[in-house]
């Protein structure tokens, strides 16, 4: 109750977004199909981007970051060390979480249907939409990140936002299902902060 009574406001803008942007999610897709179809400059300038983030947004090279951090903090800096901790607890945590919450919703992706199917508890490949994962687990990442390296707060949650569009771009997640995948990684990370390890003492 506690943790709701403190973030309720971000609670609330997140709910609002989410809604906000399911109602669009249909419109957003058949834009997206149509740009694919009609392979404009812009759009084909983006899908040669898309393999260069996705390998940033990638489970994979999140997990090494996270322990590259934290076995070269061990040697220079206490501070990194514990960041690196931190992130690796968070990938684990903020990952398991939200293909848990997946698989139970079992919304259909935007290249099976443009519009809202939802099944319920499915393990049916293709119904696996909501929460995003990718969303989920990198802006967990960037609230760890944020957090001790504020200075550079505004960079790590861009460059979060920028991997979740491309998914939307990909065709693997509506609108809505980044959004709630990324106030999903928000809330692991500060109840991971809050409960588990204690995140604000910035590291220079």
């Amino acid at each position: 109750m506690h943790f709701l009574r403190k973030n309720k406001e971000f609670l609330l803008a997140g709910i609002f977004l989410i809604l906000l942007l399911a109602l669009q999610d249909k419109a957003v897709m058949v834009w997206m199909k149509d740009l694919d179809q009609s392979r404009s400059s812009l759009y084909m300038l983006l899908r040669r981007l898309d393999p260069f983030i996705n390998f940033i947004g990638h489970g994979t090279t999140l997990l090494v970051a996270a322990c590259l951090l934290f076995v070269t903090g061990k040697k220079f800096s206490a501070g990194m060390c514990y960041t690196g901790k931190a992130l690796l607890l968070s990938f684990f945590a903020a990952g398991i979480a939200v293909q848990l919450l997946k698989h139970l919703v079992g919304r259909a992706r935007p290249r099976i249907t443009e519009g809202l199917v939802l099944i319920g508890p499915s393990l049916q490949r293709g119904y696996d939409s909501f929460p995003s994962g990718h969303s989920a687990v990198v802006f967990c990442f960037a609230f760890v990140l944020a957090e001790q390296f504020p200075r550079y707060r505004i960079t790590f949650y861009c460059i979060a936002a920028i991997i979740g569009f491309m998914r939307v771009i990909d065709l693997s997640h509506f609108p809505s299902d980044v959004a709630a995948g990324a106030v999903f990684g928000v809330i692991v990370g500060k109840v991971l902060s809050a409960k588990v390890f204690k995140l604000g003492t910035p590291v220079p």
